[in-house]
């Protein structure tokens, strides 16, 4: 009983000396700045454009009192649409979707979407999405 209880005596006094050993980080001298230059940290990430968007809207249906909802994440090079759409009987429901491509000039794309399923679609090389409604005819002009 008593080598063990010197033991851990022992092994604690090791781990005692061991962790008075080491240099607490407050001991480090800090390096000295120049003036007028900015300090960069490295574990900083690099500035980037805005980060993607995303949002949310839903559409009543046609016909029924259904509605499809719609959720968005606008990535750096595509756009992902997430639809449920609630519309019973299968009823089609076409969405338009406006784009806005150089900051002033709205886009439309229509897509049109089965009753009663739920998935995503991809918007390849579009910006970011402004609005979802059922004014189809915009989607003509396009």
């Amino acid at each position: 009983m008593r080598t063990l209880t010197s033991a851990g005596a022992a092994l604690a006094a090791v781990g005692l000396s061991l962790g008075l050993s080491s240099a607490p980080a407050s001991a480090a001298p800090a390096a000295p700045a120049a003036s007028g230059a900015s300090q960069h940290s490295a574990s900083a990430p690099p500035a980037a454009k805005a980060p993607p968007k995303s949002g949310k809207d839903s559409i009543k249906c046609h016909g029924s009192s259904g509605r499809v909802n719609f959720s968005w994440k606008t990535g750096w090079s595509s756009t992902t649409v997430y639809y449920n759409n609630h519309c019973l009987g299968g009823t089609r429901t076409t969405a338009a979707f406006k784009f806005y491509n150089d900051g002033s000039t709205p886009f439309y794309k229509c897509v049109t979407f089965q009753g009663d399923s739920q998935g995503k679609y991809k918007f390849a090389h579009i910006n970011e999405i402004m609005d979802v409604n059922t004014d189809t005819e915009k989607c003509k002009n396009n």
